[in-house]
C-alpha cells in the first residue's frame, strides 16, 4: 500500500569517497551504497570510464550497493570520471538516477577543468543522442581510429554533453557514433 514511489535512489555512501585522491591503481574497487535496492539498466551501454581503458569496468549489485571493479590496473597520477548515464534505477519502480558521475584520482589532486556543449545534426539542427565526444591532448592523424582518448563522454537525449575532470591543457575534440562501444571511431568501408 501507500503512494507510488517516484523518487530515484539516494546515495548514502561511497567507498572511497567521491573525489578521493591517492586511490590505489591495482585491484581498485568502488562501492556506491543507496537508501534502497537498485538495478543496473543496460550497464554495458550506459556505464563508462573516462579516460577509458581497453577493458570496460565491471559492475555488480551487492545488497543495496553497486560495486565497480576494473579488470586492468589504472594509470598512476590520473583523474578518472566513472559515468553511469541512465544505468542506475530503483528496483521496484525503476525510477532512474540520471547521469551520475563518480570522480576519483590515483594521484594527489583532482583535475577540475570541464568542456560542455551540444551535438546537433548539421542538416536538421536536431539534437543527437548517444554520440561519443572524445578529447585528445596530443592527436595524430589516426588518433581517433587507433588510440583511446584522454577523455570521453556521450550526449544525452537533448544532445548535451559534459566532459569533467580534465587537465588544463589544449585538446582536439571529435564526435562520432560508437556503435560497438570500443571508444574508437570505426569508419564504414
Amino acid at each position: 500500500g501507500g503512494p507510488k514511489d517516484t523518487i530515484p535512489p539516494v546515495i548514502t555512501a561511497t567507498i572511497p569517497d567521491s573525489n578521493a585522491t591517492n586511490v590505489p591503481v591495482h585491484k581498485t574497487a568502488i562501492t556506491i551504497s543507496f537508501n534502497e535496492y537498485v538495478q543496473l539498466k543496460d550497464a554495458s551501454k550506459n556505464i563508462f570510464l573516462s579516460p577509458p581503458q581497453k577493458k570496460r569496468p565491471e559492475t555488480k549489485i551487492k545488497g543495496k550497493s553497486v560495486v565497480v571493479t576494473f579488470p586492468a590496473d589504472l594509470d598512476s597520477n590520473r583523474t578518472y570520471a566513472l559515468n553511469f548515464g541512465m544505468a542506475l534505477a530503483d528496483n521496484n519502480e525503476g525510477n532512474p538516477l540520471p547521469n551520475y558521475v563518480y570522480s576519483f584520482s590515483t594521484g594527489a589532486h583532482i583535475d577540475s577543468m570541464l568542456i560542455s556543449g551540444t551535438i546537433l545534426d548539421y542538416t536538421t539542427l536536431l539534437p543527437q543522442e548517444g554520440i561519443s565526444i572524445a578529447l585528445y591532448s596530443q592527436p595524430k592523424d589516426s588518433s581517433v581510429l587507433t588510440t583511446l582518448p584522454d577523455a570521453i563522454t556521450k550526449s544525452d537525449k537533448w544532445g548535451y554533453f559534459c566532459l569533467r575532470n580534465l587537465k588544463p591543457v589544449p585538446y582536439q575534440i571529435y564526435a562520432f557514433k560508437d556503435e560497438n562501444n570500443n571508444n574508437l571511431y570505426d569508419p564504414i568501408l
